[in-house]
């Protein structure tokens, strides 16, 4: 079984994602991607301490990734879980990264389970990668190829082209290999019954 990195994938969502807010929130972001991270630690941090989700995420990911601040498992953790609890989806992919590499907090595959679901149920196409794996291991979640099927087939075509695209496709090949044809048009069905569901915090 092989999970998405935490850190790649922190770096790849702190990247890509562009807040609408103007202010200390997206002048961190344009600090971070001009690699000034001090800077971007700087803005994010009292925004962060305030209680905002996502200055609070990204903070985590300086944490996480040794940028502009000293790495520290712990306090990335601390920082993005506290995004996670107020319905931050990437901060919760990160809350389930963490358990299950055991970075920054004890490994937990149950934990890792619960929070990758949690991203998973408002889109977060990492978080469904991710538990459609733990599905089909049964790690941290009791072994189900139907759901496993379910979380990987909502994951494959949100993925960019190559890399984790096609991680998936080869796992969807090695789950439909252990299903009958009902199983396998059960996982569909519930595919196409699935909507996703933002927490509202």
């Amino acid at each position: 079984m092989r999970i998405c990195s935490l850190v790649g994938a922190l770096a790849l969502v702190a990247a890509l994602a562009v807040s609408a807010a103007a202010g200390p929130l997206e002048e961190g972001v344009d600090a971070y991607r001009t690699k000034e991270y001090a800077k971007a630690a700087e803005l994010w941090t009292p925004l962060a301490e305030q209680g905002n989700p996502v200055a609070q995420y990204r903070l985590g990911t300086l944490y996480a990734e040794g940028k502009g601040v000293e790495q520290n498992d712990a306090t990335a953790f601390l920082w993005i879980q506290r995004a996670a609890t107020q319905g931050n989806a990437d901060a919760q992919y990160g809350v389930g990264a963490s358990y299950i590499e055991g970075l920054g907090v004890s490994k937990n595959e149950s934990e890792a389970a619960k929070w990758f679901l949690r991203a998973a149920n408002q889109g977060m196409v990492y978080a469904q990668f991710n538990l459609g794996l733990l599905y089909a291991s049964g790690t941290g979640v009791a072994q189900d190829n139907v759901e496993a099927l379910k979380w990987l087939d909502l994951a494959l075509f949100a993925l960019p082209a190559g890399g984790a695209r096609s991680d998936v496709s080869r796992a969807i090949v090695d789950v439909a290999a252990k299903m009958d044809e009902v199983q396998k048009q059960e996982a569909m069905k519930r595919v196409r019954a699935w909507k996703a569901i933002p927490e509202t915090k």
